[in-house]
């Protein structure tokens, strides 16, 4: 049995001011069975070595998607060997808040920085007694609960940190907004795949032309129809070849046509690619990271789908995680956002009832994206058993190697 069906990995993406993604923060939570294989009495150390196994199975540069990775480390973690099996150009060590600051841990956290490891501090509130932290620190997170009045106090107590400031828990974009004038260098949290301001307002032109697009490739019935939506439109059809040459489809031959893809992936496929890359432009005032996610919840989705012996709904569980983002994109409620579009009913109420078998999909992408882990098996134990694990990782490596153009 592969090490992918002992632990579940996720990642939360950290933003730089550009709403550029600069690094993600793992995260994991090793199945019991795991443990109990590792032969090691302390939680924390097993915790650790089924981790870092794990990371070198995959490759770590796979798992970070070429970006820096945040690794929650413990006490066991930092002062243990484990360390030594990562790149230190690759990987920050994010102290835990509230860790016991002994002098194992200074001692441990001078012998990685001195390696090249980059040190960040979680969720800290200062005290005298952590100051020999902070100078070793190069990143120091603040939790967005004590902004904007304890701005003053942070900045007070940090005036001679010279690394950069973090706001994690970040849950909208008035946050993130707020955040951004009080000088925050980095920001986590899951404002991007928020609506800004919801249903206030109709959708812009360009996006209401993208989502007709999206409508007309949905209707289509022939492979002919289709390929004359798209040839109106050179930045779809450009858009979408760049898509489907990516890496991540495994084809022996450059597509070079719109004929050509359809010839080859068929009219069903190439329609909900189509949806894709007209998605992609509906939402090109967002981040990337968006319709990143959005492709992995789509593969996710569609790889579970087929694992629990549906191969026929398969593509229908691709459309529902690909639109399952679109109040985010759209900035419009779910059901305002599909009211003209032609979905499969599935595909609808999976979007618009959560207690639905569709919407249950929903929910449990949902779950694992914020590493609620306890909620994901509450929610995965009424599924088909499968290698959940396994299908995530794989989903998102997937969506990593497609070419954005």
């Amino acid at each position: 049995m592969s090490l992918s069906d002992n632990i579940f990995i996720g990642r939360q993406p950290i933003f730089n001011r550009d709403n550029a993604v600069e690094a993600y923060e793992l995260l994991y939570r090793p199945a019991k069975k795991a443990l109990d294989a590792s032969g090691m009495i302390d939680g924390e150390q097993a915790t650790a070595k089924v981790l870092v196994n794990t990371l070198m199975e995959f490759g770590l540069e796979r798992v970070a998607g070429n970006k820096l990775l945040f690794v929650n480390s413990t006490h066991a973690f930092l002062t243990g060997d484990e360390p030594e099996l990562l790149p230190p150009d690759q990987v920050v060590l994010e102290v835990q808040g509230g860790i016991a600051v002994d002098s194992k841990v200074l001692t441990s956290l001078l012998h990685w920085k001195t390696l090249g490891f980059t040190i960040a501090l979680d969720n800290f509130v200062y005290a005298p007694h952590l100051q020999s932290l902070v100078d070793l620190a190069d990143i120091i997170k603040i939790n967005i609960s004590v902004l904007p009045n304890g701005m003053a106090q942070v900045r007070e107590s940090l005036r001679d940190f010279s690394g950069r400031l973090l706001v994690e828990k970040v849950e909208t974009q008035q946050e993130h907004d707020e955040a951004l004038v009080l000088g925050f260098d980095l920001f986590q949290g899951y404002f991007y795949n928020k609506p800004e301001v919801l249903g206030k307002k109709g959708i812009n032109a360009n996006k209401a032309q993208a989502m007709q697009v999206v409508q007309q490739a949905m209707t289509a019935v022939s492979p002919g129809e289709l390929e004359e939506v798209i040839s109106h439109d050179m930045a779809i059809t450009y858009k979408l070849l760049t898509y489907i040459n990516s890496p991540a489809f495994g084809l022996r031959m450059e597509i070079k046509s719109i004929k050509h893809a359809l010839t080859l992936l068929g009219l069903r496929s190439v329609r909900t690619w189509v949806s894709m890359v007209a998605l992609s432009t509906a939402a090109s005032d967002k981040p990337d990271e968006l319709i990143k996610q959005s492709m992995v919840r789509g593969r996710f989705l569609e790889q579970l789908t087929e694992a629990e012996g549906k191969p026929d709904l398969k593509s229908d569980a691709f459309v529902l995680g690909m639109f399952s983002l679109l109040e985010a994109m759209l900035d419009q409620p779910m059901a305002a956002a599909i009211a003209d579009l032609s979905l499969p009913d599935l595909v609808r109420q999976g979007l618009l009832n959560g207690d639905s078998p569709f919407g249950k999909k929903v929910r449990l992408i949902e779950l694992i994206e914020r590493a609620d882990w306890d909620a994901v098996a509450s929610v995965a134990a009424e599924l088909p058993q499968v290698r959940m694990p396994a299908l995530y990782i794989q989903a998102i490596f997937w969506a990593d190697a497609i070419n954005f153009g």
